[in-house]
């Protein structure tokens, strides 16, 4: 079963580029807590 929606905190907006498919880049406030990286596939 996946989570839907998974909430890490606060952010703020860095960049965007282009408009269909817009890409947004932001930073979070604090870091994602380990346990959680396999869970996204986050490429670091």
């Amino acid at each position: 079963m996946t989570l839907p929606f998974l909430c890490l905190g606060f952010t703020d907006h860095v960049s965007h580029e282009d408009e269909r498919p817009m890409a947004i880049r932001w930073r979070l406030h604090r870091a994602i807590p380990g346990a959680f990286y396999p869970e996204l596939a986050v490429a670091v």
